[in-house]
């Protein structure tokens, strides 16, 4: 059975968005959806008071750190299921248990959603549209904050219905473009500095025929090597200035 876990997990690539049942650090069920932040782990943990070997997964909001406890889930032979599920998509609706919202046992303040009112089978579509920063309020609930104005709009369990949907992401911000004015001096014209070893920066003077033509730094006029024509089944060769001599 241990084999046949470790088959399933292989189908699973990091950053699938999964969800996963399985028993928490103490040993309670518990059910992580999101991202799958890190390869699984091979564990022994506790099942019914004994030690067992399982397998850790690490389920969460994308980005969060694996070594958090509150994404690890814990799967063994005889317990535990995971499957790939599809990724909610920004603005679309859905009437589920806050526990289902991506990465909400790390939310802490980050996660922002849209909050649609409360769900539930008595109801067929959303209320509202606001966006909430969900907040952990240590005694077991979770506090859905405007995210504008600061106030809370609703408080729940994991176990409690809502609609929700992931806020649209905001446009990535592009970085600032320096518009520079052309030069209406020819003179004001930056000069290039690179070298350029082109045919018609040959110079027709040549002190030293046998390594080429000179070649002339494109800015100062200075000479930096030379450069030697195809000859005798040979390549074109190059010479720098500093070899002069050496050749």
């Amino acid at each position: 059975m241990q084999a046949e876990l470790r088959a399933r997990l292989a189908t699973l690539s990091v950053g699938d968005h999964v969800k996963a049942v399985g028993s928490d650090t103490r040993g309670r069920e518990v059910t992580r959806v999101g991202d799958l932040l890190a390869p699984p782990a091979e564990v022994t943990a506790q099942r019914n008071g004994r030690k067992t070997p399982g397998f850790r997964l690490f389920v969460g909001l994308a980005g969060t750190n694996p070594s958090e406890r509150s994404t690890w889930v814990t799967l063994f032979p005889d317990y535990g299921t995971v499957e790939q599920a599809d990724a909610p998509q920004p603005g679309e609706w859905r009437n589920t248990e806050l526990r289902y919202v991506p990465g909400i046992r790390t939310a802490d303040g980050r996660r922002t959603v849209l909050f649609g009112g409360k769900g539930g089978k008595r109801s067929d579509k959303p209320s509202q549209s606001t966006l909430v920063k969900i907040r952990y309020t240590e005694s077991g609930r979770y506090e859905l904050v405007d995210a504008n104005s600061g106030d809370v709009v609703h408080t729940t369990a994991l176990q409690g219905q809502i609609w929700w949907a992931l806020a649209p992401a905001e446009p990535d911000a592009q970085p600032a473009v320096e518009h520079v004015d052309e030069p209406t001096d020819a003179a004001e014209a930056p000069q290039p500095t690179a070298l350029s070893l082109v045919p018609d920066t040959l110079m027709d003077e040549d002190d030293h025929s046998d390594l080429g033509n000179a070649v002339s730094h494109a800015r100062t006029g200075a000479i930096v090597g030379y450069l030697r024509e195809p000859r005798g089944g040979q390549d074109w060769k190059w010479t720098p200035i500093d070899q002069v001599g050496r050749v």
